[in-house]
């Protein structure tokens, strides 16, 4: 599963740089996700943070992880978005 985390940065450029640092490290830690990187979408956001995971739980535990030991980081707005594969929701393509 990706889990994609889109938000429009409301704080510095060194702390955004400290942020990513913080999630890489965080997220290193944590086994059954990957933190792919930190991306510029083509739409009203400002960046994406892209993970790649077993369970939403384990992105979960990134994000309550960093809260804890950061508080809530200076972004004006976000919000998540699941991408599951066919297989991860029981749907199978038949091949013709």
């Amino acid at each position: 599963m990706l889990m994609l985390f889109y938000f429009n940065w409301a704080g510095k450029p060194e702390e955004l740089k400290e942020l990513l640092g913080r999630v890489k490290r965080i997220s290193g830690g944590i086994k059954g996700v990957e933190f792919k990187g930190v991306f510029a979408p083509m739409s009203e956001w400002h960046y994406v943070l892209l993970f790649e995971s077993t369970r939403y739980e384990k992105v979960l535990e990134v994000f309550r992880t960093y809260m804890k030991k950061h508080g809530h980081p200076p972004t004006a707005l976000g919000k998540c978005e699941i991408l599951h594969t066919l297989e991860e929701i029981g749907i199978t393509l038949k091949e013709t």
